[in-house]
């Protein structure tokens, strides 16, 4: 059995010390002993993301999926089921899966050809004795579930958390994309050189998209509020809400927040993008053809969260699913997937640069911003700050955070 790190009291010290309001003390974002802490208690006690399903949409198609040492294969097998499973060969414990997809009848170890089955069943194994029994063999399993068209994994002991109430406040809000149907349009991912934590902590908030995201900015007329938090640019942004939730009710579309507590995982809202537009695009025009079941582009933007690392962020004509995996102390991968209508066709239908122009932009940007917090993080003169009143998802999230680290 895995060997769960403890919660020393140097770290219990250093929680006790962290001021309500406050950004993390330094080692949160530096020390290998909070990041172990982090995979133990956050990424290995949850379901996290482990990318879209839509990237094996064919049976025999498979991809790997890395999260600190681990690397898991992702199938679809020619039962049509999605299977997860460690990529560790029951051999010698080499890799069995060297590149980072691929598509066949089965998997094989290139170092001494054990042959596998999609859902990690042991097929072949050479020159074995008699004895050998090739069932118990087999690849590790890790529980997955497909939830609107993300694979959800859970790499802990003993039996998944039921989210079952968790799902049950999305689905209305996403059940009308009908994302488990669509097309991966795109996708694209980014190397960050920081911790996750402060990934997680910029993607919350819009405190810096001013600043720092001019094309955001054209875009989303939320930007604004998030950005100033003065009551003038609330208030309009407010009116504009209810113009636009009015008409999308007579068209039969969700809209308004679920209502969660602040211990919840999760939580989803519909606003509308901005004074007519009807996409995250340039110009806010409409760059794809609508999607699932929704009855016109209503302008509107989907956002739901489960934490710690899955997002989405959902027009009507295309959705965006993004995934933050922890890596080291300071790497995190940060994946993003544009999905479209099924029979939608790249070139005729939609575009990929138009499509996933704010998003590369956005994400370009909150590199650089997210690589100078860690190196300012990482400096003799950092020291927790306070968060604005327009942070509080973000000072929400830490919250979150510590209450599992302490759990």
């Amino acid at each position: 059995m895995t060997q769960v790190p403890s919660l020393s009291d140097h770290i219990r010290d250093l929680i006790a010390q962290r001021q309500p309001g406050y950004t993390l003390p330094q080692a949160f974002y530096t020390d290998q002993d909070i990041f172990d802490l982090d995979l133990d208690r956050i990424f290995r006690r949850h379901w996290i993301p482990a990318g879209s399903a839509r990237r094996i949409p064919e049976k025999g198609q498979w991809y790997t999926f890395e999260i600190d040492q681990d690397s898991i294969i992702i199938t679809r097998g020619f039962d049509d089921q999605v299977h997860a499973m460690h990529n560790v060969c029951r051999h010698r414990g080499s890799r069995v899966c060297y590149e980072q997809e691929g598509q066949g009848k089965g998997l094989v170890c290139p170092y001494h050809a054990w042959a596998y089955a999609l859902d990690g069943t042991l097929l072949g194994a050479g020159a074995m004795p008699c004895e050998f029994d090739k069932s118990e063999h087999g690849l590790k399993q890790i529980p997955v579930k497909v939830y609107h068209g993300t694979v959800m994994i859970y790499l802990g002991e003993g039996d998944p958390p039921d989210i079952s109430d968790v799902e049950n406040d999305i689905d209305p809000m996403l059940s009308i994309f009908e994302l488990d149907k669509a097309k991966m349009a795109a996708r694209m991912v980014w190397d960050i050189p920081a911790n996750w934590k402060l990934v997680v902590e910029n993607f919350a908030e819009c405190y810096h998209c001013g600043p720092a995201h001019p094309e955001y900015c054209s875009v989303m007329a939320v930007a604004q509020p998030g950005t100033t938090g003065a009551a003038a640019h609330k208030k309009s942004f407010d009116q504009m809400t209810r113009d636009w939730e009015t008409y999308a009710k007579s068209l039969g579309h969700p809209t308004g927040k679920v209502d969660t507590s602040d211990s919840s995982i999760h939580t989803c809202s519909r606003i509308p993008i901005g004074e007519g537009k009807l996409s995250q695009s340039k110009g806010g025009k409409q760059i794809a053809p609508t999607m699932g079941r929704f009855k016109a582009n209503d302008g509107g933007i989907t956002a739901a969260r489960i934490h710690p690392a899955n997002y989405w962020i959902n027009a009507c004509d295309h959705a965006v699913s993004f995934r933050f995996t922890p890596i080291a102390p300071q790497k995190t991968i940060q994946e993003v997937t544009w999905l479209v209508h099924p029979d939608a066709v790249e070139g005729r239908d939609y575009r990929v640069e138009e499509l996933t122009w704010l998003w590369n932009v956005t994400t370009e940007q909150d590199k650089m911003i997210i690589v100078q917090n860690q190196k300012g993080v990482n400096s003799s003169a950092y020291e927790p700050g306070p968060y604005s009143s327009v942070e509080f998802a973000t000072n929400y999230f830490v919250n979150w955070y510590l209450d599992k680290l302490q759990a």
